[in-house]
């Protein structure tokens, strides 16, 4: 059980990733859980001292945060 945030933020990146390409009146909760699932991947690349997985994520956190801003504000 020591990679529960990996799979959490696989778990959330999938969902994220059905949601926004239904493209329906709830496809904007995909920014959310792809937002969950950046969060969570971070802290597994934190845990696993993995640079480029903790940069990346932060990115992902950073342009989710522009699309949670776009459809909900």
């Amino acid at each position: 059980m020591n990679n529960v945030w990996g799979w959490i933020g696989t778990i959330t990146g999938i969902t994220g990733a059905v949601l926004v390409a239904l493209n329906f009146e709830y496809s904007k909760f995909g920014y959310i859980s792809f937002m969950i699932s950046a969060i969570t991947w971070t802290i597994q690349g934190a845990k696993n001292k993995d640079k480029s997985l903790v940069f990346l994520n932060s990115v992902f956190i950073c342009v989710n945060g522009l699309g949670i801003y776009h459809w909900f504000f």
